[in-house]
């Protein structure tokens, strides 16, 4: 035999040598972990994955609800408010107005009033005459025997009618 023969002999069982171990280790490796657990592991984890997508999609609906409601809060925020600012320039110009009445009422009422109390004084003609001929207030205090206070009083109230 010759050299070649021999060489090709120890090939021929080196490569079986390595195909046992090769088939030893693939027993070894199914051994260890069987394919039934790995297949319960995916359709356990298929399962979580559909259940996480049940619940995103929940989510997101009731996401959208509370936007939803949030926009219509929001709207009906902003029209209380509008409603409120209007109601509030409004009441302003009603102030303003009253305020403005009871002005010229008050003005109005007090010159009355004046008026009634100086032409209902019986001395108030007399005073203006007296006013009319240029007499001091003491001078016109002392000839109607009036008090010096009294006449002011008079001539302040009337000072429009006198």
């Amino acid at each position: 035999m010759d050299i070649f023969n021999w060489i090709f002999i120890i090939i021929m069982i080196i490569g079986f040598i390595i195909i046992i171990i090769s088939i030893i280790k693939i027993n070894n490796y199914n051994n260890a972990v069987p394919i039934s657990n790995i297949d319960k592991s995916i359709k356990q984890i298929k399962e979580t994955i559909d259940q996480a997508d049940l619940a995103i999609d929940d989510l997101n609906l009731l996401s959208e609800q509370i936007f939803k409601r949030f926009d219509e809060k929001q709207k009906q925020l902003l029209f209380l408010y509008e409603t409120i600012e209007n109601k509030k320039s409004t009441s302003n110009k009603v102030d303003i107005k009253i305020d403005e009445n009871i002005l010229v009422d008050n003005n109005y009422e007090k010159n009355i009033k004046n008026t009634n109390y100086v032409n209902s004084h019986p001395m108030a003609h007399k005073i203006k005459e007296l006013l009319d001929q240029n007499m001091s207030i003491s001078d016109i205090a002392k000839t109607l025997n009036m008090g010096q206070g009294e006449v002011e009083l008079i001539i302040n109230i009337g000072k429009d009618s006198l």
